[in-house]
């Protein structure tokens, strides 16, 4: 069945009325910062993984947020990925950072934080 422009125009208007929009902000709020909470915690902890693992191995210490910025794109991606396609991924962000100029061996130290030790790397 058609819908007239007018039927669907009003629709649209209707998921713009702010008493509506408020109330799904508020139905939503409690459990979004649950959620974030333990996500934020996770990555924190991850974060001081990885400096006092790569704290010995670095030459620069203006490097640090860098390769905290390498353990939070594997995190990310490691949060909807598995298997060989999150090898994969690792793959890409390694070569991307490697390509900045960080040192692949310590990149791969992050690697084993989330266990995929001996990922490839083609030059």
């Amino acid at each position: 069945m058609v819908r007239a422009a007018n039927w669907r125009i009003k629709k649209y208007e209707q998921k713009f009325d702010p008493t509506v929009v408020s109330a799904r902000f508020t139905a939503l709020k409690d459990m979004a910062v649950d959620q974030v909470e333990v996500r934020f915690s996770d990555l924190a902890s991850l974060e001081e993984t990885v400096k006092t693992t790569i704290s010995d191995k670095i030459t620069n210490p203006m490097e640090v947020p860098q390769y905290l910025n390498v353990a939070r794109e594997i995190w990310k991606k490691a949060q909807t990925h598995t298997g060989k396609v999150l090898v994969s991924e690792a793959n890409i962000i390694k070569a991307k950072w490697v390509a900045r100029g960080l040192d692949a061996s310590i990149i791969d130290l992050i690697l084993d934080l989330f266990g995929l030790r001996g990922v490839a790397y083609y030059t």
